[in-house]
């Protein structure tokens, strides 16, 4: 890149359970360098503060100025900012996601968004066993709000003491839409999970030129190593066998600071270790926990088609690039 040309900037939003780690500590940390700047402190400190809270006076402020000093300072190279709670919280469902990404538009205008997307069944799934590791344990049913052989909407942040999600709004093809109308078609970059998975290369070779660089360094992907609990693993030791007909308790409210920080961090700190480093290791035994009651096929008939249409945009992204 000339060293006249302005900063390009590259946001990844996410979302969460989507290969993030796979990109942020093997693809863009290693791309760290005199033309890449990798979330650079000046600028993420100011913006992950704005996102916790936008409405706090002079947060917005900061991040405009961070962005004033990067633009000016490092013209010619690549400002690549990976963040996947741009769209919201992904307990909550992402309910924020279309003000959060006028927000972004707002601070960032010429942004080329990268979206990865994950079919919203397997992703409920997989957030689910994600739930189990630092907060309580408990069926997939409470977690889905899954009642009586329908989903129900979500009443608090914790049932039962899990944290939990209306599974019926997750918004994937809402977030892409609202990306599209800020930013423009041509500069949202839409990748399914599904195709990170199965054609890795050409992912990768896709990012390179996103982010404009004349070839990427020797990456290493496949020492990513993410499992999560096996379901024998979650049925044994997280309560994760079937609900029971039981009332559900809902609370906004967690576990005290003192409970959370001397007894419960330090007891599923133990279990965490023990179920990846101990009985997963000899033994993973792994089915589908949200296939139990329907609960796949009543997702399957809300989710299915909108999706398709994302993994066909995706698609198209790749062959367009050679793959």
């Amino acid at each position: 890149m000339s060293e006249s040309s302005p900063l390009r900037i590259v946001v990844h939003i996410g979302l969460h359970k989507t290969a993030t780690r796979f990109f942020q500590n093997f693809v863009f940390a290693q791309l760290n360098s005199t033309s890449v700047l990798f979330n650079p402190p000046v600028l993420m400190t100011p913006l992950h503060a704005l996102y916790r809270d936008p409405s706090v006076e002079g947060a917005k402020e900061k991040v405009l100025a961070a962005l004033a000093g990067l633009r000016q300072d490092a013209q010619g190279k690549c400002l690549l900012i990976s963040k996947p709670d741009i769209p919201g919280e992904m307990y909550d469902g992402y309910p924020e996601h279309p003000e959060y990404l006028a927000l972004l538009k707002e601070l960032m205008p010429e942004a080329q968004i990268l979206y990865v997307a994950r079919y919203p069944v397997d992703w409920l799934h997989s957030a689910y066993r994600q739930s189990l590791v630092k907060g309580r344990g408990g069926p997939i049913e409470t977690f889905l709000n899954f009642r009586g052989g329908s989903f129900s909407e979500k009443q608090a942040v914790y049932a039962n003491g899990m944290r939990n999600i209306d599974a019926r709004r997750f918004p994937v093809r809402s977030i892409y839409d609202h990306c599209v109308e800020f930013f423009g078609r041509d500069r949202v970059v839409l990748m399914c999970f599904e195709h990170v998975r199965s054609h890795k290369e050409k992912i990768l070779e896709c990012l390179r030129e996103l982010i404009g660089l004349e070839q990427l360094p020797n990456l290493e992907p496949d020492r990513v190593k993410n499992r999560s609990y096996s379901a024998q693993a979650i049925v044994r030791f997280c309560s994760g066998g079937p609900a029971s007909n039981h009332s559900i308790s809902f609370s906004d409210r967690g576990p005290s600071h003192v409970y959370w920080t001397y007894w419960l961090k330090p007891l599923r700190k133990l279990r965490a270790n023990f179920i990846k480093h101990g009985f997963d290791n000899l033994t993973y035994r792994d089915w589908d926990l949200i296939s139990r009651g329907g609960m796949r096929d009543q997702l399957n008939e809300l989710y299915q088609s909108d999706y398709e249409q994302l993994l066909s945009i995706s698609r198209a992204r790749l062959e367009d690039h050679g793959a």
